[in-house]
């Protein structure tokens, strides 16, 4: 791919920097800090990244100095112009906020997931659904990512697992859904999301996205636990194991699945001998005493 072409840094007025959808909101206290610094030193002192596209120039980095700008009554900014593809200009944005601004749990999840989906594209043969996707991706894009997953550890303290979840629930929320999350008046935690990231129907995580934007609940956890049934029984550690892996497998593709048969071919013959011997003799094993031997 061709690299961007910057231009010198000049100035713009204020009134012709187009801001389209963006990746992250302003923050209304970052950019009450930035206005006070212009009222302090009487301009912004690092240059705004801007696209030039058909109609003007379009803000790619600086949400938060342009928004100050407009508070304190600048006419114009410094600026720094490129000449760039719609994805370039994602991708800078991207970098910009990742190894700039501290990243909420929700920003961070939105960012890698669209890192990701860059990657990918530049990337084909490592999109999920292809021969040997999953061993590029924990390995190739995996150091592609290394900036963005240190940051991540770094301000979360989690490590790679914890950040595959995050991608996983940048990818599954609509905008719809992020609208509502970045509105809830509780600021959405970590926790949150990875209860999220676990939620195999889609009515769930916008059950919880509605409920927490509204303000109706405080956790991704109490909404679950308001959604089961009365009375529901509690699960021993075998039944919840045995969910999860009935879960992931019902996830799974097809190839995956034959996949897993494959490597543990023996250990489930064993097993469904053992089944059908109880079945036979008609003996029931409480199903938290299996396999403890």
């Amino acid at each position: 791919m061709t690299p961007p072409n910057w231009q010198k840094i000049q100035t713009l007025p204020v009134a012709e920097i187009q801001v389209e959808e963006r990746l992250r909101t302003a923050s209304p206290t970052a950019v009450a800090s930035i206005v006070s610094s212009i009222h302090e030193v009487g301009s912004i002192l690092q240059p705004l990244l801007v696209r030039r596209v058909k109609d003007g120039y379009r803000l790619m980095d600086g949400l938060h100095r342009l928004t100050a700008a407009k508070e304190a009554g600048l006419e114009e900014v410094p600026v720094k112009v490129s000449e760039c593809t719609n994805d370039q200009a994602i991708r800078i944005e991207v970098d910009a906020n990742v190894a700039g601004a501290p990243l909420t749990p929700l920003d961070m999840a939105v960012f890698l997931a669209e890192h990701k989906r860059l990657y990918e594209l530049d990337n084909p043969e490592t999109a999920q659904g292809k021969a040997g996707a999953h061993g590029r991706w924990n390995a190739t894009d995996i150091m592609s990512v290394a900036s963005f997953s240190a940051n991540a550890a770094e301000v979360f303290g989690k490590g790679d697992r914890h950040i595959r979840r995050l991608i996983s629930v940048g990818e599954k929320l609509s905008k719809g859904e992020i609208a509502q999350l970045r509105a809830a008046p509780n600021r959405v935690q970590f926790k949150d999301l990875e209860h999220i990231a676990k939620c195999g129907a889609q009515a769930d995580r916008s059950a919880i996205c509605t409920a927490l934007g509204e303000g109706k609940a405080k956790s991704a956890k109490e909404v679950l636990d308001r959604m089961k049934p009365s009375g529901q029984a509690v699960q021993t550690t075998p039944e919840m194991q045995a969910s999860k892996l009935s879960d992931t497998f019902t996830r799974a593709t097809k190839a995956a699945r034959l996949e897993f048969v494959r490597r543990h071919e023996d250990e489930l013959a064993a097993l469904l001998d053992e089944v059908q011997q109880q079945v036979a003799t008609g003996e029931v094993v409480p199903f938290s005493s299996q396999r403890e031997a």
